[in-house]
Order: C-alpha cells, then structure tokens, then sequence
C-alpha cells in the first residue's frame, strides 16, 4: 500500500502544469475566436460578392434597355451591339432573356441553352434571387412596360442570369487568403501568448527556485519581493518555514530535557542503593535507564524535517564504518563500503547515522565477519523533486541469520520488534520519510537489507 508521501507525488506527477493548462485553455479560446472571425468575415464576403453582382446585373438590364425597342405589333427588338461582349459570346454565363405577351428575346450568349422560365415582375420593379433548387443561376429580373407613339402599352420582364461560378470563384480565393492569414495570425498570437505567460508565471518558478535552494540548503529563507498576487503565499510559506524550523529546535531541546531530567534522578537512585541493593532492584533501574534513553532516542528519530539540508553519505557512512572496525576488530573479517560520488540524504544527519549505523551493527553482529554496504541515487521521475537514496547492507549470514525474512520482498515493519532496538529506530526512521526496508537472500547465504527513500 502506497504511503501518504509517495500517493501525493503520484498524484503531483498526472496533475499537468499550470502553463500548461493556461497554454491550452488560451489556444481553444483563440481557435474559437478566430474560427468566428473567419466565419463572419466569409458571410460577410459572400454577401458583398452577391450584392456586386447583383449592381453588375442591374448594369446589364440598362445595357439591354439602351439598344431595345418595340415595332407596331409589340415586338422586342435589339438595334445594335449592347455594349459588353460577354453579352454576345456563346457560353460566357451571362445570359439576358425578355419575356412579353408578344414574343421574347435572347441574348447571344445564351445560343444552345435552355434556360428556365421566368415569372413576370410588375412595370417598375425588381428581383434578385440566388440559385436554389430548380433555379441553378443567379437572376435578376426587371418588369417595364413599353408604350409606343399611340399610346398601346407592351409590358415586358428582362431576366439577367449569371452562372454561380462567378461568386464562387471570387468567394474561394477570398477564402484561401483569409484562412491562411488568420492560421498565421493564430500562429502568432499563440507564440506571443506563450510567451506571455511564460513571463507572468516567472514569478511562481522564481518561488519554486527558492524552496528548492531552502530545500538544498543553500539558502535559509525566500527572499526578494513578490507581485501582489502571490505574496499571501510567500509569506504563509516563510512563515511555515520558521515555524518547522522553532519547532524542531523546541522539539529537539525538550527532549534533551527530559533525558537529563530523568537520568539525573536514577543516577543518584543508582549511587544510594550501591552495593546493598539486590539484583532485582539494580536490574530495574538498569532496565529503567535502558528504557529511557532508547525511547527517547526513538522519538528523536522520528521528527523529519520536510526541508532539511542536502546531507553528504560518504562521510557519514565511512565515520559509521571506521567506528565498527575498531569496535569489532577481534571478529570482523571485512567491511567494504560503496558510496556513488556526490551521493546525498535530503533529511537530518542523525537520522542517516541511526540507519547506517543500526544496520551496520547488526550485520556484524550477526555475520561471521564478511559485511558490505552499497548506497545508491534513486532518479526522481519528476522535475523538481529530490532524489531518493537505497541504502543496502548484507552479511554472510551465520548462526542468528534473519531466516524469517529472507522471503523476496518481506518488510520489516510488521515484525522489527523482535529484532532488537535497531531494527525498531531504522523501521521508525524509514517510515518517517515515506520509505521502506525489504529483506533479501543474496549468495553464499548472504542476508541483505535493503532500505530506500523516496523521491520528494
């Protein structure tokens, strides 16, 4: 089961970033806009092309009017050129018609079409219409009624029709243009964007920049000022930041307080007792002190720091190393020790002396003499989090080997108790920064245990 520590790393890792969210949230918005934009300014362009052509139409109608009249039996007569070729030019789609109850009329251009029947329009007036079903051109029909020298009147309805082609075409090319100006437009103002958020978010990177140096240890506190906008925040977190920092020390004083406090009173019970006291009343008071000073050297084990100094391995663990080999020197064969270059433990320095020291102790206790140790980073997955560190000690074995947990991935904290007060200050320190120990079989009957921090 996941601890608390490593969930909220998992569950920092799939949250995506603020600029991130920003960055797409900003990108739909400007794609909506602009797909509008393009959207309106294309209605907007085929309407301005179907109201030129209609004024063009209208030109024609004239055209036609000014080369027309009417004979004695009400006939629609063209006397001469009408002014535009496209008028004469078979197949040009542009098409004039004149419908009258005496006969109609067809432009030249409309030779070898059938063109569709149009309903009179009344004298004076005007329609315009767009190609729909049955209608596959854009016409415009004008109603007049011609009256000859005698007074008789010959209405008659003029139809202009043009192939849709023609707005079609220029509505494509408008459209080829406008898109590729507002893709290039929505490029840029995607990249100033970004950019722009890049700059306002530099504040919140500055301030994570500075944790992580108060992580670090490179610095003991934020510094520097902040917009407004995130100065509640930097302020709580200084405030955070001094807090743990009084805590620990009250903490840290407390405790010694209380081992003095309660030393001093069984040292003297100790001297005033002397030699007369019984076996049973000296065991007491050994038990006692033992007791006293492991529980707190426990509880002292399990106050971590969230934002401790970077704390160098190789020394720590070599001091441990050096201090063993003098200690055992009658009975240990061999203590080799591995520490990767520029290997350091994010936490409190006696809490990496707690462990290493702990299982070092206990491996050459309870091996006939050969013991290792190998400590090795553990990358953080993730920008911005420390590395972990594996901490792996083993022994060849010997006759109080720790047979019950020589399964492949047993844990320890189920059953430390029975090992001792060292097993139990490791499994309180491991805990405390959201690690685990396992317990492994190497060869030649090698015990190993393996203990790993996490990344934070």
């Amino acid at each position: 089961m996941a601890t608390p520590d490593v969930a909220a790393n998992d569950a920092r890792r799939r949250a995506p970033s603020l600029r991130l969210r920003l960055g797409l949230y900003g990108a739909v918005a400007l794609a909506i806009s602009l797909g509008l934009v393009g959207l309106a300014l294309d209605a907007a362009y085929q309407r301005s092309a179907e109201s030129g052509l209609r004024q063009q139409m209208e030109t024609w109608t004239y055209l036609v009017l000014g080369a027309a009249d009417v004979d004695a039996r009400g006939r629609f007569l063209i006397d001469g050129d009408l002014g535009d070729p496209q008028l004469g030019q078979p197949g040009s789609g542009v098409y004039a018609h004149v419908h009258g109850d005496t006969g109609d009329w067809s432009s030249s251009s409309s030779l070898g079409l059938s063109l569709p029947e149009a309903p009179t329009v009344p004298a004076g007036e005007s329609r315009f219409e767009t190609p729909a079903a049955g209608l596959p051109f854009y016409r415009y029909r004008y109603g007049l009624a011609w009256e000859l020298d005698d007074g008789r009147r010959f209405p008659f309805t003029i139809s202009l029709l043009a192939d849709p082609e023609r707005v079609a075409s220029q509505v494509r090319a408008f459209r080829q243009g406008l898109w590729r100006s507002l893709g290039l437009a929505g490029l840029l103002l995607a990249a100033a964007q970004f950019l722009f958020l890049w700059l306002g978010l530099r504040p919140l990177r500055d301030v994570a920049a500075e944790v992580a140096r108060v992580e670090t240890g490179e610095q003991e506190a934020l510094s520097g000022e902040w917009p407004r906008e995130i100065e509640p925040l930097t302020r709580n977190l200084q405030r955070l930041l001094d807090t743990e920092k009084a805590n620990q020390a009250r903490y840290r004083n407390a405790l010694d307080s209380l081992a003095h406090s309660l030393k001093t009173p069984l040292a003297v019970l100790r001297a005033q007792l002397g030699e007369h006291a019984d076996a049973t009343t000296r065991g007491a008071i050994d038990d006692m002190q033992h007791l006293v000073a492991t529980r707190l050297q426990r509880a002292a084990a399990t106050t971590r720091r969230t934002l401790a100094a970077p704390v160098a391995v190789a020394p720590v663990v070599e001091r441990v190393a050096g201090a063993l080999r003098r200690v055992h020197s009658h009975d240990l064969r061999s203590l080799d020790v591995k520490v990767e270059p520029g290997l350091v433990f994010y936490g409190e320095e006696r809490d990496l002396l707690e462990v290493t020291g702990n299982l070092l102790e206990n491996a050459c206790k309870h091996g006939d003499g050969r013991v290792w140790l190998n400590a090795l980073p553990v990358t953080a997955g993730e920008p911005g989090l420390r590395p972990g560190l594996v901490i792996e000690v083993g022994n060849n074995g010997g006759p109080v080997a720790l047979e019950q947990y020589l399964a492949r991935g047993a844990r320890a904290d189920e059953r430390v108790e029975g090992q001792g007060l060292g097993l139990a200050i490791v499994s309180e320190v491991v805990n405390a920064y959201g690690g685990e120990i396992e317990f492994d079989s190497g060869a030649d009957d090698e015990v190993i245990v393996r203990v790993r921090f996490p990344s934070n």
